[in-house]
């Protein structure tokens, strides 16, 4: 199964949408497979924090330490497969600053038919140079319900 169109409640430069369906690409793969390191890499800023809201606690983290946590949940089994993909998104932009609010649905495989969650990312992003780079990522994993009506927050003035 495909991800479905993304609704864009505002128009991006296509090079923020562009960098948004990398940070999701990359993030997802099959079992047997792994998520894409360098991709990763190459996407967060050298200066990014990355923030990760769980029922345990809060996250705060820097990519390197992201991308060692992720692996250790890998090697733990906490995964074997993941897909995660872009539902809707609302950019507001000034200049070389862009924030996103980036609503996401997570299932097992991008065959699964069920979400086993849906959220919100809040996206920070900077032009360094010629190119957005990802500067800030924070989520809630306490609030993300496989039922979460994205059509109520859509509706909202501001996600």
């Amino acid at each position: 199964m495909s991800a479905p169109p993304v609704s864009n409640v505002s128009k991006d430069d296509p090079s923020i949408a562009q960098l948004l369906e990398r940070l999701y690409a990359v993030i997802s793969f099959e079992e047997g497979d792994e998520p894409n390191w360098r991709g990763l890499e190459g996407l967060f800023s050298p200066h990014a924090r990355i923030t990760r809201i769980t029922p345990e606690g809060t996250d705060y983290l820097d990519p390197a330490s992201f991308l060692a946590m992720t692996q250790n949940m890998l090697e733990l089994g906490a995964y074997t497969s993941f897909y995660e993909f872009e539902v809707a998104r609302r950019v507001s932009r000034f200049g070389d600053v862009a924030q996103v609010w980036s609503l996401y649905e997570t299932r097992r495989n991008r065959a699964a038919g069920h979400a086993l969650g849906r959220g919100v990312n809040s996206i920070q992003l900077i032009r360094e140079g010629d190119s957005w780079q990802v500067l800030g990522l924070l989520w809630d994993e306490t609030h993300a319900d496989p039922a979460l009506d994205f059509g109520q927050i859509l509706a909202r003035e501001a996600v």
